[in-house]
C-alpha cells in the first residue's frame, strides 16, 4: 500500500497528503474503538499500521488513487465516527456476491442429491431382476459391483483435475467458503457511477474491486493489483486529472507543440483533450527521473480550465 501511495505522489498526489502511521501504530485505532465494525483482529492490526491518504480534497480526483476512488483515512477516526460512518456499506457487492454463490451451491448440493437418489433407485431395481438368474452369474456380478464399487472410490478420493490449472487452486473468488466479511478491510470508497470500491482481504492478501453501480471484479492478488496500476499509470494509459481520471487513453504521438489551451470547437471531454492530457505530462518528463511535477500539474490544470470552462 505505501509503494502504491508513494507512486501516486511522484505523478499528482501532493506529498503532503500521504499520511505515515508513527511507531506502534494509529493510536486511534484500537480494539475497543473499532468494536463496532466486527472485525477479525488481524483487520485491526492491519489498519492500525497502514498510510493513509488525507481527505481533505477527497471527490475531486485530486488525492483519487483510482477513478473516483478516495482513500478511508482511518487515521483520523474516533470509536464515535467508527460507530457514526457505516464503512460496510463498501461491502454490499461483496456480500451479495457471497450470498449468491452460496445459494448456486446450494442448488447444485441437492441437484447432486436427486441424481444419486435416482441412480440408486435405478440399481435397486436392476437388482430385483437379476433374482431369477443362476448362482454362477450371481457370483459374478457381486463381483463386478465389487470392483465397480472401489473403482468408484478411488475416482471419489482422486483429485478432480478437469481443467484445472495451479492458478485455479489460488482464485477466491470464486468460492464462498474462502471469503469471511471479518477479514475484509474497506481501503477506498467509490462513489458515482463507475467510482471504484477498493476492499482487502487482509487475511489472503487479495483485493476485491467493486464498480459502483456496475459489477464486482474477480479478487486478484494485492502486489498483481498495485502493479498493473502502477503499470497503467506509467504508460498513462490512465490519466489523473482535477475531477476526472481518465482510463484507456490512446497512444498519442509526440509530434509538433503541446497546446497550452484547449480548441473552443471541442466538447469538454473530447477525447482530444485526453490525448493533450497525456502529452503534456510528457513533456514535462513523466515517467523518468526527471519529470517535473510541479510544473505538470500546472500545465495539465491550466488546460483543463480551458477545456471545461471552470
Amino acid at each position: 500500500m505505501n509503494d502504491y501511495y508513494t507512486f501516486l505522489t511522484t505523478l499528482y498526489i501532493p506529498c503532503s497528503a500521504l499520511k505515515h502511521p508513527p511507531p506502534g501504530g494509529w493510536p486511534n485505532i484500537t480494539a475497543e474503538a473499532t468494536k463496532s465494525l466486527d472485525k477479525s483482529p488481524v483487520v485491526i492490526e492491519v489498519m492500525k499500521h497502514l498510510p493513509y491518504i488525507d481527505e481533505a480534497e477527497s471527490g475531486e480526483m485530486i488525492t483519487n488513487i483510482h477513478y473516483k476512488s478516495d482513500v478511508v483515512d482511518y487515521s483520523t477516526y474516533t470509536a464515535e465516527d467508527f460507530e457514526k460512518y457505516d464503512v460496510s456499506y463498501g461491502e454490499d457487492g461483496l456480500k451479495v456476491c457471497i450470498e449468491e454463490m452460496e445459494e448456486r451451491r446450494r442448488e447444485e448440493e441437492e441437484a447432486e442429491a436427486e441424481e444419486e437418489e435416482e441412480e440408486e433407485e435405478e440399481e435397486e431395481e436392476e437388482d430385483n431382476n437379476d433374482t431369477t438368474e443362476d448362482e454362477e452369474n450371481n457370483i459374478n456380478e457381486d463381483e463386478e459391483h465389487s470392483e465397480d464399487e472401489e473403482t468408484n472410490s478411488a475416482d471419489e478420493d482422486a483429485p478432480h483435475d478437469e481443467g484445472y490449472s495451479s492458478d485455479e487452486e489460488e482464485d477466491y473468488g470464486d468460492d464462498p467458503d474462502s471469503v469471511d466479511i471479518k477479514d475484509i478491510l474497506l481501503l477506498s470508497m467509490g462513489y458515482e457511477s463507475g467510482g471504484r470500491i477498493l476492499l482487502l482481504d487482509v487475511h489472503k492478501g487479495i483485493i476485491h474491486e467493486d464498480i459502483v453501480r456496475c459489477n464486482l471484479v474477480s479478487g486478484v492478488w494485492i502486489e498483481d493489483f498495485f502493479d498493473d496500476m502502477k503499470d497503467k499509470l506509467r504508460r498513462l494509459d490512465c490519466v489523473p486529472v482535477r475531477g476526472e481520471f481518465y482510463e484507456g487513453v490512446p497512444e498519442v504521438e509526440d509530434v509538433g507543440p503541446v497546446p497550452e489551451t484547449a480548441d473552443e470547437s471541442l466538447d469538454e471531454h473530447d477525447e482530444e483533450h485526453v490525448k493533450v492530457y497525456k502529452r503534456i505530462y510528457r513533456k514535462f518528463g513523466w515517467p523518468g527521473r526527471e519529470y517535473r511535477k510541479d510544473e505538470a500539474m500546472d500545465a495539465v490544470e491550466k488546460y483543463r480550465v480551458s477545456a471545461w470552462g471552470y
